[in-house]
């Protein structure tokens, strides 16, 4: 943990200790293992590490530039004309809707609720671009 520290990388099969740049920093991000196949990192690495928690992006201003960012020049002119406007305002309402049901009446066919997230909404933003270039 100090600049002095170093690593044997065994799984290489490396027998000889690799010393650490005194510049070198490590930034992970993880996200919680709330998923499906997640697990919690052992306690042992995870207490390397500062945990920030960030919370899910609900606002629907905040969204708008998400959706706006990742929808980019495929919205086929500025984010800021009527028509761009009402369409990402429209996919930001859709998108709150669809969590707002999935917390209360959704179910998939496995009787579970889906779960939609930033990383869903971005996803779907993503395939639909490539879909219209």
């Amino acid at each position: 943990d100090d600049s002095t520290s170093s690593i044997t990388l065994t799984e290489r099969g490396d027998s000889v200790a690799v010393e650490r740049n005194p510049d070198f920093r490590l930034f992970a991000a993880m996200n919680p293992a709330t998923d499906a196949g997640k697990k919690d990192l052992p306690p042992s690495i995870r207490a390397r590490f500062t945990e920030l928690y960030v919370d899910e992006v609900l606002d629907p201003s905040e969204l708008q530039v998400i959706v706006a960012r990742y929808l980019g020049n495929c919205l086929g002119g500025a984010i800021d004309n009527a028509e761009n406007s009402e369409l990402v305002g429209n996919i930001v309402a859709f998108y709150l809707k669809s969590r707002d049901l999935a917390e209360r009446v959704l179910v998939d066919g496995s009787g579970q609720k889906p779960r939609y997230t930033l990383r869903s909404l971005t996803r779907a933003l993503l395939a639909s671009k490539q879909f219209v270039e």
